[in-house]
């Protein structure tokens, strides 16, 4: 399946899609045709079998350096209820589609380019990267989704102190928060990161998804409530082509061809 978008580069190899941000000139905003294009995107790439993992990353120095300002100027963002339930319904396509997310963070993220990347499931950062929660610095409150997953990522104190500072942290404070999971010099990055998310691709899907859904939905939940839906989880792998086929291999000391299934 081909993609074609105005903001957006999308190319899939391997399984894996790699969707760049592609507005370099600009430090890739997040106007509204970008937040529109990337909920599209995301949506149909949930439906493309031949997609097993996303990559998402920034064309050029940024990866996002937030709102696109002059959408604002212009009239064109106008964040309202209604605007604010389009860059949720964006958010949740990138957070909630059922297959790896990693994001290679290769420069700034801020405001909501920073939200962005919070809803990735993974982060490899850039030695160059930069986040912030830049907000308050134009008298804004987060959105994209920020108060929600920064507090889960590095508790509800620092959350508030990033917030109310709109502080720009580098990559090693990202890491030591665990905002990033590995930080690699700017040229690796894109390597190491398509090394891991082609692994993932050849891997287990099912149990991916299962992983993803039970992290991602359990903060709500009761343990006595989540022991019935891991129950439940339990069930279905083990019925699922692919646990057979992993047991098989491994007793047989081969590698195992999983198919999602």
């Amino acid at each position: 399946m081909a993609y074609t978008f105005e903001t957006l580069d999308i190319v899939i190899e391997d399984g894996v899609a790699i969707v760049t941000l592609n507005r370099p000139d600009k430090l890739n905003p997040l106007s509204m045709k970008m937040l529109d294009e990337l909920g599209e995107a995301f949506d149909a790439l949930r439906k493309d079998d031949a997609v097993k993992v996303v990559v998402l990353t920034g064309a050029g120095k940024a990866f996002s350096a937030g709102g696109d300002i002059n959408d604002m100027l212009e009239g064109n963002l106008q964040l309202d209820y209604v605007a604010g339930r389009k860059l949720g319904r964006t958010i949740q396509a990138i957070q909630g589609i059922e297959k790896p997310v990693i994001c290679a963070l290769n420069g700034i993220a801020a405001g909501g380019g920073a939200g962005v990347a919070l809803a990735c499931d993974v982060i490899y950062a850039s030695e160059k990267a930069r986040f912030s929660e830049i907000y308050t610095n134009i008298g804004m409150v987060p959105d994209c989704g920020n108060l929600w997953f920064l507090p889960r990522v590095v508790g509800p104190y620092k959350a508030k102190e990033l917030c109310f500072s709109a502080e720009i942290i580098d990559a090693q404070e990202m890491y030591r928060l665990g905002i990033a999971q590995k930080i690699f010099p700017p040229e690796e990055l894109m390597p190491k990161t398509l090394e891991f998310a082609k692994k993932l691709a050849s891997g287990p899907l099912l149990s991916y998804k299962l992983i993803k859904t039970f992290i991602d939905r359990g903060w709500g939940m009761s343990l006595e409530q989540f022991y019935d839906l891991e129950a439940l989880a339990l069930e279905i792998v083990m019925k699922s082509e692919d646990f057979k086929e992993g047991v098989a291999a491994f007793i047989e000391k081969r590698k195992a061809v999983y198919k999602g299934k």
